[in-house]
């Protein structure tokens, strides 16, 4: 898969803001993907922060990219949650 990113922030809470943006410019928002869902906002909220296998994928694809970029140290190459 061939991505082009210029630059998704190290810092966890500049990664969230970040986060919200990519779904901002897609016409997104953690409440319109928790509707989508039958969720409430708060699990999107809460996956941004402590993760959520389920919850991590969905955002991912909602801006299309790979979970692991989003969030190397949840997830490896592969996708596949790392091991604690």
């Amino acid at each position: 898969m061939d991505i082009e990113v210029d630059y998704i922030p190290d810092d966890s809470d500049e990664r969230r803001e970040w986060i919200k943006y990519q779904l901002k410019i897609r016409g997104l928002t953690l409440a319109s993907l928790a509707r989508e869902h039958g969720v409430s906002r708060h699990v999107f909220s809460k996956a941004l922060t402590h993760g959520s296998i389920r919850w991590d994928h969905v955002i991912a694809k909602a801006i299309n990219f790979p979970v692991f970029f989003l969030w190397p140290d949840r997830y490896d190459a592969d996708n596949l949650p790392r091991k604690h």
